[in-house]
């Protein structure tokens, strides 16, 4: 072991130095990471608030208390700052999909489950969900093609589940793709009532109707 002026350095270790060194530079990376967080939270709050129109890049930097240009260091305009949240969403949007469809081996019964699972989603997360369903679609399907990877991929567990369910035996054969979009539809249709209007749709209401829904679908589904 071999020492100088507060450094101690092993064989085949770091010196203090560079411990510390890494600490700091841990530190940082997390402090940068908790300030990215604190601005797609409060950018989520404003835009429901506010609306896409009315919605800016001030507003978020006085709602967490930074200057405009702190936001800019990390989002180009209000466009990347929202897409942020929209591939944010997805990625939990999808995770929450895999394990709905991983929850059970029943191919119809998987597809009522990531029935369930949509619904719950776009519930809880509500600005999220109309950002990636219901307002600024222009987001993904027209300027942001390159980063398109969690939205197609959400869409795949649901087409595999579908194309699973048909070589199974267990629902009709057809257009996979037509097939998912129709159950698409059917669930996104719950999820906007729910989230339009939730004194007439409550969470017991939406839960209700979407378990009538899935019946009904499954039923046309079989063979």
């Amino acid at each position: 072991m071999a020492s100088t002026r507060g450094k101690t350095t092993k064989a085949g270790g770091t010196t203090q130095a560079e411990r510390l060194q890494a600490s700091s530079l841990q530190r940082r990376e997390q402090q940068k990471e908790n300030l990215r967080g604190a601005i797609l939270a409060a950018a989520g709050e404003l835009f429901l608030e506010q609306g896409y129109e009315a919605f800016s890049m001030r507003q978020v930097a006085e709602r967490i208390g930074y200057s405009a240009t702190t936001i800019y260091r990390y989002y180009e305009d209000k466009d990347d700052l929202l897409f942020a949240i929209v591939l944010e969403g997805f990625t939990e949007f999808q995770r929450a999909l895999v394990a709905a469809a991983e929850s059970t081996a029943d191919p119809l019964g998987r597809i009522e489950a990531l029935g369930a699972a949509y619904v719950q989603f776009g519930l809880q997360n509500p600005v999220h969900y109309r950002l990636m369903f219901m307002q600024r679609f222009d987001f993904i399907f027209d300027r942001r093609k390159e980063q398109q990877q969690p939205m197609i991929g959400s869409f795949d567990v649901l087409q595999k589940a579908v194309a699973s369910a048909m070589d199974a035996g267990a629902m009709q054969r057809g257009d996979v793709e037509l097939h998912s979009q129709a159950i698409w539809a059917l669930v996104h249709g719950i999820t906007a009532l729910g989230l339009a209007n939730s004194g007439r749709f409550t969470a017991d209401g939406v839960e209700r109707t979407l378990e009538i829904a899935m019946k009904m679908m499954v039923r046309g589904l079989r063979l």
